[in-house]
């Protein structure tokens, strides 16, 4: 089976045989890293912690190992855990410049698209997550038409949502002094 053919478990892009070996890599520069900073040697064997980096090193390629394992014979959750196998291995090193993914500063949209039409997840990455890791609760894909009212800017009143009533909307330039927006200001 072609690696390329093989589908990735839906809710986590990320998984992917390439981000596997970034983690594999970001973690083999690190432990490298630690072992320079804390015995001045290399793995070449010199200095009192090559074994430590060794024994590090060889579980990092385990797991991915595992995870290769897994995307060949195609089972999604062994792929996956075999995945945050190595991102929970890189996990000390959060705070690293060259971390494989970007950190949320709480703003961040969630990047899994509505499998259907592609439209956004309307939730934000919480502070300190990484896109991977996602948001609680689940995706709230929004509808095409509030994606567009919403780069539009229009003013959109959801209380009648609750009653089951499509919600009441105008854009900006149609606003008047009794907008829902300016109410009880």
């Amino acid at each position: 089976m072609n690696v390329h053919e093989v589908p990735v478990r839906a809710g986590n892009p990320f998984c992917t045989p390439e981000s596997a070996q970034r983690w594999h890599d970001f973690i083999a520069a690190r432990l490298l890293d630690d072992l320079r900073t804390e015995y001045g040697c290399g793995p070449d064997g010199s200095g009192p912690g090559p074994w430590d980096y060794r024994k590090a090193l060889e579980a990092a390629s385990g797991d991915l190992r595992s995870f290769t394992t897994a995307w060949s014979g195609g089972d999604p959750e062994k792929i996956e855990d075999a995945w945050w196998g190595l991102k929970n291995t890189a996990r000390p090193w959060k705070a690293h410049p060259d971390y494989p993914e970007p950190i949320s500063d709480g703003t961040m949209p969630c990047p899994v698209p509505e499998p259907e039409s592609g439209h956004p997840c309307v939730k934000r990455i919480p502070r300190g997550w990484t896109p991977s890791e996602g948001h609680g609760g689940g995706h709230f894909w929004e509808a095409p038409k509030v994606t567009e009212l919403h780069a539009a800017g229009a003013h959109i009143d959801n209380s009648a949502l609750l009653a089951g009533q499509p919600a009441k909307w105008h854009l900006p330039k149609d606003c008047t002094p009794d907008c829902w927006k300016w109410r009880n200001r």
